[in-house]
């Protein structure tokens, strides 16, 4: 009988985005490791294992800003959509919010949908909406969707590279592909399910009137 999947949430920093923590058996994944390096390697050392792997969900600094620092105590590799991959190389807005944000220069670019072979298996979905490079990461029956979807809200489409449009077509899709009571990791906030939101979210009206509708 294979290891159960754990997942255990950090949320750091002032903006206050949810960091990821992936463990089955003696292999680990990091997800979202936004700040706070010292607090992440704590809860590795408490845990017993390390991170084979670091996954960006999107190129904002909230969710990127301890990846270098994390990615060389760890020597693993970091993954990120190719289409918000420049950001974590020139974190701009981190640095005009006055956060201290070091570059990631060192990474791999996800084009489109992968299955990545590590530790634990990861499925990468093109989740743009919130950013153009925007992913979710299905580990099981777990998605970890960044700042698409969030308890009782959706992401800002406000920021360069989002779109509003997208944003429902991408939750949309991933309604049609998994069942409602898959767990959804959001990047701030409590976790939900897809068919919570579908049910209860009003920002998802549309989809609950017009499922198979592409806006």
């Amino acid at each position: 009988m294979s290891d159960p999947l754990e997942v255990f949430t950090l949320s750091l920093g002032p903006l206050q985005a949810n960091c990821f923590i992936v463990v089955r058996g003696d292999a680990a994944l990091l997800i979202d490791p936004g700040d706070e390096p010292e607090a992440v390697t704590g809860a590795f050392d408490e845990l017993g294992v390390a991170p084979s792997a670091i996954l960006v969900t999107h190129g904002h600094f909230d969710h990127f800003g301890a990846v270098a620092p994390l990615a060389r105590r760890y020597a693993a590799p970091v993954y990120v959509g190719e289409a918000d991959a420049a950001q974590m190389a020139d974190p701009g807005l981190g640095p005009l919010a006055g956060f201290d944000i070091e570059s990631v220069t060192s990474y791999t670019a996800i084009d489109g949908e992968q299955e990545l072979t590590l530790a634990i298996p990861v499925t990468a979905i093109p989740t743009p909406g919130h950013s153009r490079g925007s992913h979710t990461f299905a580990i099981g029956d777990h998605l970890f969707v960044g700042d698409l979807i969030f308890f009782g809200s959706v992401g800002r489409t406000d920021l360069p590279g989002g779109s509003g449009d997208q944003l429902l077509n991408s939750i949309a899709d991933l309604v049609r592909r998994f069942p409602p009571d898959t767990v959804v990791h959001c990047g701030h906030g409590p976790d939900t399910s897809l068919g919570r939101e579908l049910a209860l979210n009003p920002f998802l009206s549309p989809l609950r009137y017009d499922p198979g509708h592409r806006w």
